[in-house]
């Protein structure tokens, strides 16, 4: 972002200027700059990640790593839609941003941009985020603070490494080989999302479920739903029936849906939900987009939900 002389934060227009004012980049790599897009992150749609992912995968064979910048609001989503779309990589894809302009005092760009260079000439490979001085699964990073420069952190998994005086790798991540990379570009992002809140209408959810190929439903705690006076169980039902998929996730930022603990988690399962265990809400949207993209009756859904593709969630077993 610039600041234009009203005061307001609009993209830069050239992506050379980042690299003009970070030029130790260059230090690290080789860089080509490959424009795509120049949007504020808000005004992200689901189609580019589609542009993102086919061209990142066609770009493939001509380079070691990528780096891709990105505004803060919606990066979450990117960062797990290119680690559902982009399978088998053998080298790294890096997504950061940064909480202050790069050309403003006290920035935290310029390390951000030069630790993701750091990473992505490393033995990593998946699509990571680098900020601050965490190193994070794509489908795992979610942004939990709008003041802070460590604005994201590792939701319900460690971070894959800590960026300090060096790099420290934790040992499960995917190393560097040579393997063949798929494109699996299927979305469907006709889903929608909607929080569980004290006196929320069934009809909502009952109008989501008719207009949408899909719901997220952000329970309480565990995944717990109204049962009782504003019930969304027949909501549920309705849609199930229709072979139209609610995915339960939690509204806490730590913990896992555990549907059966409850009777109210338990009320939705008989329903037809399906939890999303520990995957934060951004990841399931983008997940239950993908899996609708390349299946359209309920128990495959249910199936591929509930199975991990690129570690956005612990398997039980």
């Amino acid at each position: 972002m610039v600041r234009t002389p009203d005061g307001d934060l609009v993209p830069c227009q050239s992506a050379s200027m980042l690299l003009d004012l970070v030029p130790e980049a260059r230090q690290i790599a080789d860089i080509d700059l490959l424009p795509i897009a120049n949007i504020d992150s808000t005004n992200l749609e689901p189609s580019l990640w589609l542009t993102l992912a086919k061209t990142i995968f066609d770009q493939m064979k001509e380079y070691d790593g990528f780096v891709l910048t990105h505004g803060t609001d919606t990066l979450a989503y990117t960062s797990a839609a290119l680690s559902f779309m982009l399978q088998e990589l053998g080298k790294p894809v890096i997504i950061t941003g940064s909480q202050v302009p790069l050309e403003e005092i006290g920035s935290d760009g310029r390390g951000n941009l030069i630790n993701s260079f750091r990473v992505a000439v490393s033995d990593i490979a998946e699509v990571a985020v680098v900020f601050g001085s965490l190193i994070m699964r794509g489908t795992r990073a979610k942004k939990t603070s709008a003041f802070d420069m460590q604005a994201f952190t590792s939701a319900n998994d460690p971070p894959l490494g800590h960026i300090g005086l060096s790099i420290k790798f934790n040992p499960d991540i995917r190393f560097r080989a040579k393997r063949k990379p798929l494109l699996q570009a299927h979305l469907d992002s006709n889903i929608a999302m909607l929080p569980v809140y004290p006196g929320l209408k069934p009809e909502v959810l009952e109008f989501l479920a008719k207009s949408h190929h899909g719901v997220i439903l952000e329970g309480y705690g565990a995944g717990n739903i109204p049962t009782e006076g504003l019930s969304l169980v027949p909501a549920i039902q309705q849609a199930t029936t229709r072979n139209v998929p609610v995915v339960v996730c939690t509204q806490c930022l730590v913990g896992s849906t555990e549907m059966e603990l409850y009777q109210v988690g338990r009320a939705a399962l008989k329903a037809g939900a399906i939890p999303a265990m520990d995957m934060s809400p951004e990841t399931a949207l983008v997940k239950l987009m993908w899996v609708r993209g390349q299946a359209s009756d309920l128990p495959t859904i249910d199936s591929l939900m509930q199975k991990s593709f690129a570690g956005e969630l612990h398997e039980v077993s």
